[in-house]
């Protein structure tokens, strides 16, 4: 390209006389220049000024985006953290807001320095589609990402909101997880499952203890308040299951008077004491609300074992099932894959549920986060209740990515290895220690103690035939060291 026609195509009103040809590449030019690099277009064709502001806050967003990357490239609890932050999150949602209108005014005098109208038809046509592609796509990025990081903000400050942080207890954090089996024809929460994921504060190495619901004769600590009405565990009898805890706790909330929740510190009481692993923070999962996150994320592949009813006695005249075979899981089947009993009984299914735990960590890649960002926002605010501090969501943040590399030691306190009428604690904490501690590296044998209690009766239901091999090979996840192996 000659001088001559250099300065033609950066002076609008002398580019007439160029050949429509070079009209159409100097209107694509100036609109694609301002979409890299706002202010651009506007200096090439001699509005220095307005283009240079335009080019200097653009440097100035690139430099702050190099800082970030600089600062965090080997912080990936940092950067989470970062992601998690109340602050930063509104911080972030402004500056998005403001940059996009920015950038859209500079696409915007983009087109009208770029005179489609003074082209042929269809190369003003195409033109016009570029720049709105260009105003679409700035527009509908930032409006989404603005919408991610308020949603975001508002689980982090509704769901984190407690400031407490504890430290790592002997190298490790011990996480309760509660299912929340509550509704309109239960007296109050009555857990639905429990597990304590027992995590190393360092390399996220996890192992999983499972506690039945109808675990019995649960010892409470010298430092529990129920010590003193249970001196020799919870002993009174077939109602006295630790999932009836919770109601314990309520029922008895002067003992724990600066308690917001007297039956979910004593079912903690009951756990600790269980386990002999000292519990760092809970969280509440809300099973209704499960379903929510697992559409969010697109739902969960998984093998099922063998056909699973999706009803229960009362509703048995349904007669639908999750068909057995390697499949997407949707949020309800999920449910019912983790809780159907029906041909079954709590022993397996608790079995299926730490299948389902290692499928939904496998599978939630950043790049699934990140397209579900929104809708796995929401879901939460739903599915969570937790005394997990915002300060800490980095640190967990990153504990949770390096867990995938590891196996997943489980430990459930279910027969035959325990007697859930008649429990050897002492048995237990070894089997758990021993769990943590990397020495068991096979399914626990059968206790003597162990040998007598009967398995739950399945629920049978005309139509539905699980033989009793399908069930103990579903159960088969309780206690192994590499669940995702045996899953």
């Amino acid at each position: 390209m000659t001088r001559r026609r250099a300065r033609l195509l950066s002076r609008g009103s002398e580019a007439d006389i160029l050949s429509p040809r070079l009209r159409f590449r100097r209107a694509l030019a100036l609109v694609l220049m301002s979409a890299v690099a706002p202010g651009s277009a506007q200096v090439a064709v001699g509005r220095r000024w307005l283009g240079w502001v335009g080019l200097a806050a653009w440097v100035v967003v690139l430099a702050g985006l190099g800082v970030v990357a600089w600062r965090y490239h080997d912080d990936r609890a940092g950067l989470i953290g970062l992601a998690t932050d109340s602050t930063a999150l509104m911080g972030a949602r402004i500056g998005l807001v403001g940059f996009a209108l920015v950038w859209l005014a500079y696409l915007g005098d983009a087109l009208r320095l770029a005179r489609p109208f003074s082209l042929p038809a269809w190369r003003a046509g195409v033109v016009l589609v570029v720049n709105a592609a260009l105003l679409l796509g700035v527009a509908g990025t930032a409006a989404y990402a603005s919408q991610v990081a308020g949603v975001q903000r508002e689980v982090v400050n509704d769901v984190f909101d407690e400031v407490e942080v504890e430290q790592p207890l002997e190298g490790r954090y011990n996480i309760l997880l509660i299912g929340s089996d509550s509704g309109d024809d239960r007296d109050g929460v009555r857990p639905d499952s429990l597990t304590v994921v027992s995590i190393d504060a360092e390399d996220g190495e996890p192992v999983l203890v499972s506690l039945p619901r109808n675990l019995q004769n649960v010892p409470f600590d010298e430092d529990s308040p129920l010590r003193d009405l249970y001196p020799y565990g919870y002993n009174c009898g077939g109602e006295c299951l630790i999932n009836a805890v919770h109601t314990l706790g309520r029922e008895n909330a002067d003992l724990y008077p600066d308690a917001e929740d007297p039956g979910l510190e004593a079912t903690i009481d009951a756990v600790e004491g269980a386990t002999d692993l000292q519990i760092s923070y809970h969280v509440m999962v809300n099973l209704k609300g499960f379903e929510d996150m697992v559409d969010a994320v697109g739902g969960v592949e998984i093998d099922v074992p063998t056909r699973l009813a999706k009803f229960g006695l009362e509703d048995s005249y349904k007669q639908e099932y999750i068909e057995p075979g390697r499949q997407q899981l949707n949020g309800t089947d999920a449910l019912w894959y983790a809780r159907s009993r029906v041909q079954s009984d709590d022993f397996t299914r608790m079995g299926r549920q730490k299948c389902l735990m290692v499928a939904m960590l496998d599978q939630m890649s950043p790049s699934k986060v990140i397209m579900n960002a929104s809708d796995i926002a929401r879901s939460g605010q739903t599915l969570l209740s937790t005394n997990i501090p915002a300060a800490e969501l980095g640190p967990f943040g990153d504990l949770a990515l390096k867990s995938r590399d590891h196996s997943i030691a489980t430990v459930s306190l279910v027969p035959p290895e325990v007697n859930v009428a008649m429990p050897d604690y002492e048995e237990i904490h070894t089997m758990i220690d021993e769990a943590i501690e990397g020495e068991d590296e096979t399914t626990p044998s059968p206790s003597p103690s162990a040998t007598t209690p009967e398995p739950e009766p399945t629920q049978d239901v005309p139509g539905q035939d699980t033989s009793t091999e399908e069930n103990e090979r579903q159960a088969a996840a309780n206690n192994v060291a590499d669940v995702k192996a045996t899953c």
